[in-house]
């Protein structure tokens, strides 16, 4: 857009110089309203939407919206795993923990020793990072346990 819009001005100092220098005022007024009217109808061109064809159809666009928001969900969630141990804490222990709660049926109001005794068991040394008890409210500025770890866990919660 800046660059039709600079071609425009140049356009039209290249041809109004040499006209007011003759003394073709008339002329150059006319030139500069036929090269500004150009210059606006190419930016509105540019501006305008897309043909109503070329728009995908309702449920291929409502595919590719709910992809687009899963992308940048998933982004998020990744950079919160290489953040601080609170960012970890807040954002990716709850939602760890509620979806290994829910693919064994555990349920931590029942017995916290079960749910407890099952994660160990099934996570191993990971299970420090999916404990719902397991927040850490003192030194939340420490780093998180990163990507790797964030990866092994999924991984196991795949197996379920």
């Amino acid at each position: 857009m800046f660059a039709v819009a600079v071609v425009g001005v140049g356009a039209v100092l290249a041809v109004e110089v040499p006209l007011v220098a003759a003394g073709r005022y008339s002329a150059a007024v006319l030139v500069a309203g036929v090269v500004t009217a150009l210059v606006l109808f190419e930016i509105r061109r540019r501006l305008a939407p897309e043909e109503p064809g070329d728009l995908p159809s309702g449920a291929v666009a409502e595919r590719a919206e709910a992809m687009a928001r899963w992308v940048a969900r998933t982004e998020t969630l990744i950079s919160w795993a290489d953040g601080t141990r609170g960012d970890w804490d807040h954002h990716l222990r709850p939602l760890l923990a509620r979806e290994f709660q829910q693919s064994t049926g555990q349920r931590q109001g029942r017995d916290p020793a079960d749910v407890t005794a099952a994660g160990e068991v099934f996570f191993g040394d990971l299970w420090q990072w999916v404990d719902p008890d397991g927040i850490q409210r003192t030194d939340r500025t420490a780093p998180g346990p990163g990507r790797d770890v964030l990866d092994r866990i999924l991984r196991r919660l795949e197996l379920l």
